[in-house]
């Protein structure tokens, strides 16, 4: 495939064969996650491997996608913070540019993966990694073989109406949210991850999954 096929048709899986993967796999969609640009070129980025079935547990039991631990392997990716561009966060950007890479590399190689944001608060991952305070967690990668073939999933609006010159235009397609409702979801979240994880894994874990997390069908 040239790279706009594999662009295209690319999608997030998160429904995967038990099949382990292999490692020189893994290293080949990390091979290519260290090309991408990075901010002032630091390269400040670092990848943890996570396959094993307790650590992913652990991580869905503080509050994690359940999908976590349905995936053979997970590659946690963390990126140097010690940035001047606070503003622009440009350590999450370079962190970013590298897991589309992979996101990429992992289709053309024939395997389905997945950026996973829904994660423990930042401290929690830090304590189940051992992760210093000069590094960030900025995404988790779901990463094994596809159960089935994806369903292609159309774009939301046509280009011309994501294009404009200049200027931000009024015409460009913009979603009015409930504001009052966001900020009660952002409140009732942060309450969620402020109870034990046993608590959590016991008595709300499987009613959240249920109710609030989104479900798709690759």
């Amino acid at each position: 495939m040239d790279l706009m096929e594999v662009i295209r048709k690319r999608r997030s899986i998160r429904r995967f064969k038990p099949d382990s993967v292999p490692e020189d796999l893994i290293k080949k969609i990390i091979e290519a996650a260290v090309w991408a640009p990075s901010a002032c070129n630091i390269q400040g980025w670092r990848f943890i491997i996570v396959d094993d079935q307790k650590i992913k547990e652990k991580i869905v039991d503080d509050g994690g996608a359940v999908i976590i631990k349905n995936a053979p392997v997970g590659i946690l990716v963390i990126y140097d913070n010690q940035t001047k561009n606070i503003e622009y966060q440009d350590h999450i950007q370079s962190a970013a540019a590298a897991i589309q890479n992979m996101l990429l590399s992992a289709a053309c190689l024939g395997l389905g993966a997945s950026w996973i944001c829904d994660l423990p608060p930042m401290g929690k991952l830090r304590k189940i990694f051992k992760i210093p305070p000069t590094f960030s967690p900025i995404a988790y990668v779901l990463l094994g073989y596809k159960e089935r073939e994806p369903i292609e999933i159309a774009r939301l609006h046509p280009l011309e109406k994501l294009i404009n010159y200049n200027v931000f235009s009024s015409e460009f397609p913009q979603e009015n949210k409930n504001t009052a409702r966001l900020f009660l979801y952002r409140i009732a979240r942060k309450f969620y991850f402020s109870l034990p994880s046993k608590f959590k894994k016991r008595f709300l874990n499987k009613f959240v999954d249920k109710k609030f997390v989104k479900k798709f069908d690759n």
